[in-house]
């Protein structure tokens, strides 16, 4: 049965991947986490991970192919989701998979004005597919900093890896008052994956 259902998802990875996806990854590695989409699996445990139970819009950052997008739209509703999409071919997929989608062309490091220009001061929770891991330090500070502004004390960020080490690095995390706790490994994923949580503390 598990060879079944590694098979079975390797079909469905195998189905998304197109050459024009590799091509991306090749030019940017830092923007395109993978050369192949995240699986059901994955992304059924990202969204586990998620508190959909705060009020507010749940924020994608990164929406690729949309393996994340599906299952969050199905977890939290169209109404309540809000997708960033950097990549113009991306974002053009996922309107196409998915014409419902509330998305936002644009850079996830301008979170806050992309939200204010449309009346957002706060987000529920955060669910992240960019490779921040890779990323310059700069860059995945205006990113997590932007996720946190929005997401405010108690609020939760979703990140997956496929590394052993946190995303986030700690000099950032002691910055930005987050802690992180691995939460989760996604062994049937091309390639495995694991799925780290980051909160900001409550205030007193």
């Amino acid at each position: 049965m598990a060879v079944n259902k590694a098979r079975e998802h390797f079909s469905e990875q195998q189905h998304f991947r197109t050459p024009s996806m590799l091509i991306k990854w090749l030019r940017a590695p830092f923007r395109i986490g993978a050369v192949a989409p995240s699986s059901r699996h994955l992304a059924e445990e990202m969204v586990a991970q998620a508190d959909l139970s705060r009020p507010g819009p749940v924020i994608e950052l990164g929406g690729g192919t949309g393996a994340i997008t599906r299952v969050l739209a199905e977890k939290a509703g169209y109404d309540r989701l809000i997708t960033i999409e950097y990549d113009r071919e991306m974002a053009q997929t996922l309107r196409h998979r998915f014409p419902r989608l509330n998305l936002i062309e644009g850079d996830a490091g301008e979170l806050v004005d992309l939200l204010a220009a449309r009346g957002i001061d706060r987000a529920a929770t955060v669910v992240s597919g960019l490779p921040l891991l890779g990323m310059p330090p700069a860059v995945q500070r205006r990113i997590a900093g932007a996720a946190f502004e929005m997401l405010g004390p108690g609020g939760r960020m979703v990140q997956f890896t496929y590394g052993p080490a946190s995303p986030l690095r700690p000099s950032l995390m002691a910055e930005l008052g987050v802690t992180g706790r691995r939460a989760g490994h996604v062994w049937i994923n091309l390639p495995p994956a694991r799925v780290w949580c980051y909160e900001k503390a409550e205030t007193r």
